[in-house]
């Protein structure tokens, strides 16, 4: 045992008036005051912490290791401390190691006696039998048996008040588990999960496909909130942020992860929208909610208000720091009413969403908030309302278990009537805790003497108070999910048939979920009825019913007899999607689509049927049936954009019948542009005639919306020397991304005339400079050793080491003059830098990359040149690069934008189409090393450019 006194340290509790400490600049909320509680020299790199019930404070530490996760789980250099206040002044001044030899720990609790420990895969328990400061004994409590690069497979654990101990699963990896009535459950969704700590009782308390759920905490009604990232695709400054976890309950990002899960409708929506926070620790203070930001730089303080049945916030900081390195992973409530904040400092990098250089050297610390005039209470403050208790008489739980069906009915009935009464409270919360209480109530009494599986006597019993519950006035989301998982979870499976029956959308949302998920030959005495649902005016119903025909096969034979009478009836298009789409993923209707083409009698249904159609074109092989129609739509004109698209949502490599009738509307020059482009990329690579490369070049030079497209065309074109040779002087007009497209159309070329005016362009335009090693290979690779010479320098300044990566953003800080952020602004739309083709920033620019409208309160001015000049050297979360590999030995590389069971979407760039390999022809699917954005733009602006490009982002908060 190693224990070390740091009494001298007492003097930093001493509060200053100025909230600097350690180097660190601090911002308090009025009414508090920080102090130091744990300085460096106690505990360099905290992560987590936690109290036990003798004010003992047991903190998780780094060793500053950014290994990969699999080297860590080897070495295992990672520590527990149990910190100590030995004379009382608010600083801790003695340690000891009580644990050593943990992967990267991701959580730790104290309860009853046993200090646990998240280290992925497992969850570790500690017991100190003779309270000397060191745990003697330690098992493995729970082994979720995956761990992958960012080790978010484990966040946790946090005790929970119903007595069972909460974790997260973060990461998207296969577990298995047994369910309550699940044996060998699958999931690949991120979760929450519970179970009693004798390892009793696992259970699923939400899904996600949000990449990290992380903090938990508990209103004092008992309701969970759980702190994320990514509860979307970035987009509008939003990304992490808090959500209220019902039970059951699926919340985004929308990802594969989520097939096959329960659901009740949309994703749940986020209660709480943080932009690209980070947010981690988390614990309730008083009746609100204390969040760290590791992004931010901050915690904030969430004020909890009712909305409906569930919450909503005002948010406000409690503590902000302006210093780069002051990264807070935990925050806690002191047994004494005051509040500690966990600063990891500047050593994690692994999947770090800010710099990719580590700073270990940055040592952390342990701050503690104290309010001015008084502590808040540690004790959890009377609930604004609970269900009331209820009691079950001996005499009716035995009648509910004898065999007399009628007898057990009306005992049942008596002993659900106090919930049944509560869950049709004028009080929204009670309304939904009582239908939540509900759906569990026959998994907890099992009167039914045959027991296991589902539950038929009490399945059957809470539907009514279910259905009275749901004729309730002012539902809402939250309520109407809580009605319907408890009706997958709890009710019998027979029964649908009221909520089918009724006139009013929720309970047909309600009903329609519910069979799905259950038994959907629920619907086999009337078939006719799927069609009310398909073609109802309620936008929810529609989706219900679609996602019925998901799970019910049976019933799109009827569907698409439902679509074709639509389709003549001129119905909106609205309505007729959601079930276009489903009925689209099957062989025998995608053919059908042709004839529904030609039904549809007016341009807004073609066009909705077209859009479905180029998406399914896609992921499938192109059916025949739909080349006829596809060519009658061509000659339309009104609709002849969105017909030629799906000829080119997949390059046409059989049909030469169809080639031959499309290379004819290629040539016809009175056909639109757009029209034109859209099939010689159908039908890539095309040898252009003079007036089809004419009208490439035109298009190309004219910048506009069909540039891109131009520029894929030229990239696969089978281009004459002459044509070669008027293309070379368009690459210095070309944006920096539609660059490297147009280079392709070199690749082979082999004259060193033509090669030296390819140099010349590109050197001209800054070009070859912001080219990757790989472009210049492939691009220039074939032509002669006098044009190879010219470039071979280049090659050098863009395949560079860590270290002299670190020097280039070194010797930038140092030169560039100080930046103008309204200039930066117009750099960043310039063709030159090409950054709003890839980025929105608030209003400005496109959703391919990552969304930099709040950049500036997450990254540092050497973050932001890093990422300019070296973007391989890290990937935000959600944009890593992946590499397929087609079973012909093609590659497709880019972001996944989608992804499901039969088929991968990827983003390939700012001006290439997406890419979709169906799973049939993949081979095999790894992650990419090579950002989509182009190496060596800070070669290419002027040293004015780039400070005034870096000094727009920095004013992005």
């Amino acid at each position: 045992m190693k224990t070390l006194n740091f009494a001298l340290l007492v003097l930093t509790a001493n509060p200053l008036a100025a909230a600097d400490f350690l180097g660190r600049h601090f911002t308090v909320a009025d009414g508090y005051t920080l102090s130091v509680a744990a300085p460096p020299e106690l505990v360099e790199r905290p992560i987590e912490a936690c109290f036990d019930d003798k004010g003992r404070l047991y903190v998780t530490e780094s060793s500053g290791s950014n290994e990969k996760v699999e080297e860590q789980l080897k070495k295992k250099p990672h520590r527990l401390l149990r910190l100590e206040d030995t004379n009382g002044d608010g600083v801790f001044d003695k340690r000891t190691v009580f644990a050593d030899g943990l992967m990267f720990p991701e959580g730790v609790l104290w309860h009853q006696g046993v200090v646990y420990v998240a280290a992925p895969p497992q969850i570790w328990k500690f017991t100190d039998t003779d309270d000397n400061g060191v745990a003697d004994t330690r098992e493995v409590w729970y082994d979720g048996k995956t761990l992958t690069g960012c080790a978010n497979d484990l966040h946790g654990p946090y005790a929970g008040p119903d007595g069972f101990i909460y974790w997260c699963k973060g990461a998207f990896a296969e577990q298995t588990h047994d369910l309550p009535q699940q044996k060998g459950w699958k999931t690949r969704a991120s979760h929450v999960f519970r179970m009693k700590p004798d390892g009793t009782e696992f259970d699923s308390v939400f899904t996600a496909g949000m990449d990290n759920p992380v903090g938990v905490a508990w209103t004092p009604e008992g309701d969970l909130i759980v702190s994320g990232t990514f509860l979307q695709h970035p987009g509008d400054g939003k990304r992490d942020g808090l959500i209220h976890a019902v039970r059951g309950g699926v919340w985004g990002k929308d990802h594969n992860v989520l097939d096959g899960h329960i659901r009740t409708g949309p994703l749940m929506p986020p209660m709480t929208h943080m932009g690209p926070a980070a947010p981690c620790g988390m614990c309730r203070y008083g009746r609100d909610l204390l969040v760290c930001q590791f992004n931010l730089r901050k915690v904030s303080r969430h004020v909890l208000e009712p909305l409906g049945s569930t919450w909503k916030t005002t948010d406000s900081d409690l503590l902000v720091s302006d210093h780069p390195d002051f990264h807070p992973t935990d925050v806690l409530q002191a047994p004494d009413g005051s509040v500690l904040v966990v600063d990891t400092g500047g050593w994690y990098k692994l999947c770090c969403p800010t710099s990719q250089i580590a700073r270990p050297e940055v040592p952390g610390a342990i701050y503690r908030l104290r309010k001015n005039g008084g502590e808040v209470s540690t004790a959890c403050p009377e609930p604004r309302w609970k269900l009331a208790k209820t009691e079950e008489p001996a005499d009716l739980v035995e009648q509910a278990k004898s065999g007399d069906e009628g007898a057990a009915e009306k005992a049942l009935e008596a002993l659900l009537k106090p919930l049944a009464e509560q869950a049709k409270s004028s009080n929204l919360h009670i309304r939904r805790m009582a239908i939540e209480a509900l759906g569990q109530w026959p998994a907890r009494h099992r009167f039914t003497p045959e027991g296991g599986g589902r539950l038929p006597r009490e399945g059957r019993a809470i539907v009514a108070p279910l259905l009275a519950a749901a004729a309730a006035p002012e539902a809402d989301r939250f309520l109407e999910h809580a009605l319907t998982y408890a009706l997958i979870e709890g009710a019998d499976a027979r029964g649908p048939r009221v909520t089918l029956s009724s006139d009013r959308p929720m309970l047909q949302r309600m009903g329609l979920y519910w069979v799905s998920q259950t038994d959907p030959s629920e619907l086999e005495s009337n078939p006719d009825e799927i069609g009310k649902f398909l073609s109802s005016p309620d936008a929810g119903v529609r989706e219900a019913a679609a996602f019925l025909l998901q799970k019910a096969p049976q019933w799109r034979g009827q569907a698409g007899g439902w679509v074709r009478k639509f389709l003549t009836e001129n119905r909106s298009p609205e309505v007729l999607r959601p079930a276009v789409e489903v009925l689209m993923n099957e062989a025998g209707f995608r053919k059908d689509a042709g004839v529904w083409l030609a039904a549809a009698k007016t341009g807004p249904l073609q066009q909705m049927l077209l859009d479905v159609m180029a998406a399914a074109a896609a992921r499938y092989e192109f059916p025949r049936e739909w080349v006829e129609p596809l060519l009658t739509v061509l000659e339309s004109g009104e609709t002849a954009t969105a017909a030629a698209a799906v000829f080119a949502a997949k390059p046409l490599k059989k049909m030469e019948e169809v080639r031959d009738k499309l290379a004819n509307i290629i040539r016809d020059a009175q056909r639109p542009a757009s029209v034109r482009l859209l099939l010689m990329q159908a039908l890539s690579p095309v040898a252009p005639t003079e007036s089809e490369f004419t009208l490439l070049m035109q298009t190309l030079a004219a910048n506009g919306p069909d540039a891109d497209r131009a520029a894929a065309v030229l990239s696969r074109a089978k281009l004459t020397a002459p044509q070669l040779a008027v293309l070379a002087p368009a690459l210095a007009q070309c944006s920096m991304l539609r660059r490297p497209l147009v280079l392709r159309a070199f690749a082979g070329a082999t004259d060193e005339t033509l090669g030296l005016a390819v140099v010349d362009q590109l050197e001209k335009s800054g070009g070859l400079t912001g080219l990757s090693a790989q472009d210049q290979s492939e691009c220039l690779g074939k032509f002669p050793d006098k044009v190879q010479q010219r470039i071979a320098g280049v090659r050098g300044k863009l395949n560079q080491g860590a270290e002299q990566q670190k020097a280039r953003i070194d010797e930038l800080e140092k030169v560039l003059p100080a930046g103008d952020n309204r200039r930066g602004a117009v750099v960043f739309q310039s063709p030159k830098a090409s950054c709003s083709l890839c980025h929105q920033a608030g209003y400005l620019g496109r959703h391919v990359g990552p969304d930099l409208s709040k950049i500036g309160g997450i990254r540092t001015r050497r973050d932001l040149l890093e990422s300019i000049a070296f973007p391989s050297a890290s990937f935000v979360r959600s944009y890593e690069p992946v590499e397929i590999k087609r079973k012909d030995g093609t590659i497709a590389y880019g972001v996944v934008r989608s992804q499901n069971a039969q088929a991968v979407t990827l983003v390939t760039g700012a001006v290439t189409p997406d890419a979709t390999v169906a799973a049939a022809d993949t081979a095999s699917m790894n992650p990419g090393a090579l950002s989509l954005m182009p190496q060596g733009i800070d070669l290419i602006l002027t040293p004015q450019e780039l400070a005034d490009v870096v000094a727009f982002l920095e004013s992005l908060k």
